[in-house]
């Protein structure tokens, strides 16, 4: 960052102290008890901010990490839980900066505490990416949005959805169901693939009378299911079929928590492909993640269970594991969760792998195209089969 860009942010700074104060002192108007703590924690920051600039001459704010070594493994809930944080590795941000980059970031930091108190004060919902084009000059890429908003949240000790902000949304679900918007409106899906939307705007979801649910990785694997309409075949009855496209935002697993709370006796599956990333990827929705790991208490669901692709079952489709890979699965084996029994499907799969030095995509199943929509009816049959019979 250059000089003139250092005085901008600053000047800018500046201004967004005096701005926060204005907005913050408005929050008596407000009835939702969430919004009043959130900008009554904000408020205090703000206050402690400026009484170290009037006493000392520099504003000092300690975020906490929400990184990997502020988690640990709960095996009880088998959850992915966050520590305290005031027990977390912390990141000093000062105002005046003691170098250039300093300054910027406590620019960066005010600016979003700017956009997160005009988010609660007006009651409307941002998203990361929205925060990220107000002001690109200075957030430099959205990387940089993540990181801080959730730092942000783990500071105050409040979930995301607390601050007013969500992610974009990206995840899709298709079948029959249908979602209760808090402000009245029914949203009803009957075999159309519907965008997840924010959780936050969501007062319920009924699944109607459906046999399971199927967690899908791929969005190419989820379109053709769609297109075959899997999600209501004699042989295996009627589903709701769901994708995070890839690693799931925090609406795809949330929803995916949501009915596996409130539906615990319908089977959760997860079709996933055979290689590292897949497995980590079903167990970012089984055990939670550690970048959210102070909200995984309701984005994670235990009772899913691994379907495939596993990697014995077709030779025709193995690739060659790279290095790369297998440093991942390395690290993926040596995870708390990984020595427990709900992890013994992806722990084998992810040891066959090594084993074998192959891996298998889901979507190269069988011979044809529809060869992976025959692999999942027949495993999801043999597995709605056994649960009959117990």
């Amino acid at each position: 960052m250059s000089v003139a860009e250092n005085d901008h942010a600053i000047e800018e700074v500046l201004e967004l102290m005096l701005a926060l104060e204005i907005v913050l002192t408005l929050r008596a108007d407000y009835q939702h008890e969430s919004r009043e703590k959130v900008l009554g924690k904000i408020d205090t920051l703000i206050s402690d901010l400026l009484s170290g600039i009037v006493d000392t001459g520099v504003a000092t704010v300690k975020l906490s990490n929400r990184r990997a070594e502020s988690t640990w493994f709960d095996d009880k809930s088998l959850i992915v839980s966050a520590r305290d944080a005031a027990d977390t590795k912390q990141n000093v941000v000062t105002f005046p900066g003691t170098n250039i980059l300093n300054s910027w970031r406590f620019a960066v930091l005010m600016r979003t505490l700017d956009i997160i108190s005009e988010s609660l004060t007006s009651g409307k919902i941002v998203t990361k990416r929205d925060i990220y084009y107000r002001e690109t000059w200075l957030f430099k890429n959205q990387a940089i949005v993540d990181r801080i908003v959730d730092d942000i949240g783990r500071t105050l000790n409040v979930p995301r959805a607390a601050l007013g902000i969500v992610s974009a949304q990206k995840g899709l679900a298709c079948g029959t169901f249908c979602m209760h918007k808090k402000d009245g409106t029914l949203m009803a899906v009957d075999g159309e693939i519907q965008l997840i939307p924010p959780f936050e705007e969501l007062k319920s979801i009924d699944v109607m009378d459906i046999d399971f649910v199927l967690v899908i990785e791929k969005e190419a694997v989820f379109r053709s299911l769609c297109s075959a309409k899997f999600y209501n075949r004699p042989d295996i009855g009627r589903s709701i079929l769901v994708t995070g496209k890839g690693y799931p935002d925090l609406a795809a697993r949330q929803f995916i928590s949501h009915i596996a709370a409130s539906y615990p006796g319908k089977p959760l599956f997860g079709a996933f492909d055979s290689d590292p990333y897949g497995v980590d990827i079903m167990c970012t929705y089984k055990f939670g993640s550690r970048a959210m790991a102070h909200e995984n208490s309701h984005l994670t669901a235990i009772q899913m269970e691994w379907v495939g692709v596993n990697v014995l079952e077709y030779e025709d489709g193995w690739t060659k594991l790279s290095v790369a890979d297998r440093k991942k699965a390395l690290k993926m084996l040596s995870l708390p969760w990984m020595e427990t029994d709900a992890a013994n499907a992806m722990r084998l799969e992810l040891q066959r792998m090594l084993f074998l030095g192959r891996k298998a995509e889901m979507n190269v199943v069988g011979t044809d195209a529809d060869g992976v929509i025959a692999y999942l009816a027949q495993v999801i049959k043999t597995r709605l089969d056994a649960l009959t019979v117990h």
